[in-house]
This record gives structure tokens, sequence and C-alpha cells, in this order.
């Protein structure tokens, strides 16, 4: 039987959904399980540029977005299209200087 679990680290698995990447955004690590994904990334952007970003690339890949503000340091989008969902979460990072993105989608 092939495994449909893979974990990867710097580099994003085979079969990833299309989902946009700002520029320049270095990939952590990535998964794949049964049909689900995740992907965590890191970026030199400001949280400002990356929101931005994200509320118009996810549309022009036929997402529908919903966003959802946490805090000063913490959005989330709610993404869905015709076949699955999940959510783009975007943070300042640790070192308070960077860009945290976060990618999860699941079937629908």
């Amino acid at each position: 039987p092939v495994n449909s679990q893979e974990f990867l680290k710097g580099a994003v698995v085979k079969g990833f959904p299309q989902t946009p990447l700002v520029k320049g955004a270095q990939v952590l690590e990535s998964y794949s399980n049964e049909g689900n994904f995740g992907a965590a990334f890191i970026s030199d952007e400001s949280l400002a540029k990356v929101v931005n970003f994200y509320s118009d690339s996810l549309k022009q890949l036929g997402w529908e977005t919903t966003l959802k503000k946490r805090s000063d340091t913490n959005y989330i989008f709610e993404i869905k299209n015709t076949t699955q969902k999940g959510s783009v979460i975007v943070n300042t990072a640790a070192d308070s200087q960077k860009t945290a993105i976060s990618i999860f989608i699941s079937p629908r």
C-alpha cells in the first residue's frame, strides 16, 4: 500500500493545493495526510503587506475568503472553494520582526 502520509522540512509536499505564496517566503515544513494538508512559511515582509497580499491573491485563485482579526499581530483567512476548505493564518513571528504564515487545507 502507498503511504498516504508525508512530512517534509524545507519543502512543500507533492499535491499541496494551489494557494498563493508571498514572494521570498521560506518553507519551514509541510505535510499531507489523506487529503489534509498543512504548511508553515516565514517571510521578511511586514504583517500588513502579507495580509494585503492574501486578501487579493486568494480570491484570484478562486478561494472564497473571510478575514478575522484575532489581535494586532494575528489574522486568519478562512478559505474555501468547490472542493476544499481551510485557513491561512498570518501572524508576527516569535522574533517580532518576521511574519509567519500557516496554511491548512482539507476536503469539504
